[in-house]
Order: C-alpha cells, then sequence, then structure tokens
C-alpha cells in the first residue's frame, strides 16, 4: 500500500478524480471542496490539491466567464437585428426633407353674386285709387251772383250753369267762347243776364254754335279781363268746361 505522505514520482502523476462542475449559477462552496480533499489524502496530497484546487476553481471561473460572455453576446446579438430592424423599418428624416410651411398671404377677391336665371316675381301693388269724380253743386240766384262778383275767391269750385252762346266766332277760337249765364234753366233767353267766358275741348264744343242754351258743370277759374269792341275793357268770370250739354 502506498504511503500517501509519499509523492508519486514526476512521470506518474495521481489519477484525480475529475472535478464536478458546478451549476453557472455560482462556484462551489470551499467549506464543500475542503472536506472532499481532507478526507481521502495527507499533507502532501493537500499542498499538490491546492495546486490543483486552483486550476478547478479558475477553469470554473474560466467556464462561467465563457458561460456568461456567450450570454451577453447572443443576448447583444439577438437584440441587434431588432434593432436594425428598428431601424430599417423606420423612414430616415432628413433635416432637408422638411421643409417649414409658409402660409401665403391670401387676398380674399370680393364674392359677387351670380345672376339667377329667374327673373324676380314682380310685386303686385294695389293699382291707385281712382280721384273721386267731382260733385257739381247746383246754385240758387244769390249764390250765383256771389260768384259773378269775385270769381277769384271761389277758385276750383264745381258748379251746374246754364247760359246762352252770345259769341262762338274765328275771334273767339275754337276752344273758347262767350256767354250770359244764370243759375237755372230760364224761361226766356233775354234772362240770361251776367256776361262769362267759357274754356274747354275743342272736342267738346264742336256740336256748340252761337244762340245755343246749355247746360254745363263747369270748375271756376277766376276772373278775365279783355278789350271790347267800343275799346273798353271788361272783367267776366272764366269758367272751365268739364261737360256740356245743348238744351
Amino acid at each position: 500500500m502506498t504511503d500517501p505522505t509519499t509523492p508519486n514520482p514526476p512521470d506518474q502523476p495521481t489519477e484525480l478524480p475529475q472535478p464536478s462542475v458546478p451549476p453557472v449559477g455560482g462556484p462551489p462552496s470551499a467549506a464543500t471542496a475542503d472536506t472532499t480533499l481532507v478526507g481521502e489524502f495527507g499533507p502532501a496530497t493537500r499542498e499538490k490539491r491546492s495546486h490543483v484546487r486552483a486550476w478547478a476553481v479558475g477553469g470554473i471561473a474560466l467556464a462561467i466567464a465563457l458561460c456568461c460572455g456567450g450570454a451577453v453576446i447572443g443576448t447583444v446579438a439577438g437584440d441587434e437585428p431588432e434593432a436594425t430592424a428598428g431601424a430599417s423599418s423606420s423612414p430616415a428624416i432628413s433635416p432637408t426633407s422638411v421643409s417649414p410651411t409658409t402660409t401665403a398671404p391670401t387676398t380674399a377677391a370680393p364674392t359677387s353674386a351670380a345672376p339667377t336665371s329667374a327673373s324676380p316675381s314682380p310685386t303686385k301693388t294695389a293699382p291707385p285709387p281712382k280721384p273721386k269724380p267731382p260733385s257739381y253743386k247746383t246754385l240758387t240766384e244769390r249764390q250765383w251772383k256771389l260768384i259773378a262778383k269775385d270769381p277769384d275767391g271761389y277758385l276750383g269750385k264745381t258748379y251746374v250753369v246754364y247760359g246762352r252762346v252770345t259769341q262762338f266766332d274765328a275771334a273767339t277760337g275754337v276752344d273758347s267762347f262767350r256767354a250770359d249765364v244764370a243759375h237755372r234753366r230760364m224761361a226766356d233767353e233775354y234772362d240770361y243776364e251776367t256776361n262769362t267766358i267759357f274754356n274747354g275741348s275743342q272736342s267738346d264744343l264742336d256740336n256748340l254754335v252761337e244762340d245755343d242754351t246749355f247746360r254745363a258743370n263747369v270748375t271756376v277759374l277766376g276772373s278775365y279781363s279783355y278789350d271790347t269792341q267800343i275799346g273798353g275793357e271788361t272783367t267776366v268770370p272764366l269758367l272751365q268746361v268739364d261737360s256740356i250739354k245743348v238744351l
């Protein structure tokens, strides 16, 4: 039996049991290694084993470092494609590709309403009321004498008068004549006493001649002065003929 205190010759290394590799999580505790070595060998072997243990610990540390390095490299290698993919999927934005938008000043042109094709319907307005026809008042003898005395005081008034034509010739014209007038129709033609001048439209007076007796609706125009044949001047009432009827 070999003395455990005698070291092995250099050319015959002692066959050592392979140290168990601890899990990647960390190196085996020193207490476990020491217990295993002290139970089987003596002091000389322990010294030799210390070198072996140092080698084993170094190998374990190397294995752990390799494992950790591989995990880091794998992680980096695994993350790098994602980063590359993310980078390739994102469009590169060049600072010169995005130009600031400048809002150009706009000049608002005045809007004009287009003429509509439909013509506006004419507004229906009530026709102006027809002027009320004048009312012609009949006169008494006294009322007629008041008008004959001051025709200008009855300007625009409308009455019914009666008379006899005393002059209707080239001197008076076709739209004027002279007549003797009374407030009513008289029995004798010489009973018409007031000398009067009448003006009217030629169409209304076409059928009237000298010595005719008539009934007329008239409007007072005031007074009128004219020269007589004997060289004098006279002023008489002036009446406008609105309608006339030969009696």
